[in-house]
């Protein structure tokens, strides 16, 4: 299952994140409550069985759609980061 938007305002945002993992979630979901912006982000999973994460964001007046999409960017420069020293320590 795709991404998909349930709801999109310039301060709001609420993703069904599909079958990406909720751990992943999560870690989207702490990066973007350290953000200067950022008045709450959660993660929830509408059903514990047959549910998919959603992803809610709500923002001070910022775009939260441009925070979304950095702070993903930010993340996937830290795991590239981690990839990296990993294959030099493991050889």
């Amino acid at each position: 299952m795709a991404i998909r938007i349930l709801q999109k305002e310039k301060d709001v945002l609420e993703l069904d994140l599909g079958d990406i993992d909720q751990s992943i979630a999560q870690m989207i979901t702490e990066k973007l409550n350290e953000t200067k912006g950022v008045e709450f982000a959660a993660c929830k999973v509408p059903h514990p069985v047959i549910g998919t994460p959603h992803l809610i964001v709500r923002t001070k007046g910022a775009n939260a759609s441009e925070l979304v999409a950095k702070k993903l960017e930010e993340i996937r420069k830290e795991v590239e980061e981690f990839r990296k020293q990993f294959s030099e320590i493991s050889g």
